[in-house]
């Protein structure tokens, strides 16, 4: 992470960030590389990624056998003092490439789809466009966009952790159930 953070990212504005770091672009960026772990050529890489996100709200853009590229959501939890709820979710870009050492992969294009309630009572997706969450806020909605930044990096932290643990049981047997 250190080399990426040098070579692309501003660590300095990552506190105004929500706990995000930017790329060159300006754009917010959840990245993980692993060099100790490495990955044979004749695993189906493909298969094993989309394994973990079949479960999920994404989709396959573009694969070969270095690079594999998905778009998805994954639900953003508002931590309201009495209850959680459902806020919106998070529309994500993951990039995985394979490299010579090991792997890497990043989550980017990052923006917030919100929430509302519809004439029912249930929550469903607003019919707004998604808010990328580098989009500057007025004074007066910061504090709260700020705080939706927080649980944004949160939830994309833990999915990234989770994606991480699901890669390191790549060289691991497989356990088989008899009846």
């Amino acid at each position: 992470m250190l080399m990426f953070a040098g070579l692309f990212a501003d660590v300095k504005e990552q506190n105004n960030t929500g706990g995000f770091i930017t790329d060159q672009k300006g754009r917010y960026v959840v990245y993980h590389e692993d060099n100790k772990q490495q990955i044979n050529g004749d695993l189906n890489l493909q298969e094993h990624i989309n394994e973990f996100f079949r479960s999920k709200a994404a989709q396959l853009e573009e694969s070969d056998q270095e690079r594999i590229a998905v778009k998805g959501k994954t639900m953003l939890k508002k931590h309201a003092g009495i209850g959680n709820y459902v806020a919106g979710d998070v529309i994500y870009s993951m990039v995985f490439e394979k490299t010579a050492d090991g792997y890497r992969y990043w989550f980017t294009d990052l923006a917030y789809q919100p929430y509302v309630k519809d004439r029912y009572g249930k929550l469903v997706a607003a019919k707004v466009k998604p808010i990328p969450l580098e989009k500057q806020m007025s004074s007066v909605n910061q504090g709260v966009w700020a705080k939706q930044r927080e649980f944004a990096y949160h939830t994309i932290s833990a999915l990234s952790d989770n994606f991480n643990k699901h890669l390191k049981k790549i060289d691991q047997p497989k356990v088989i159930q008899l009846p």
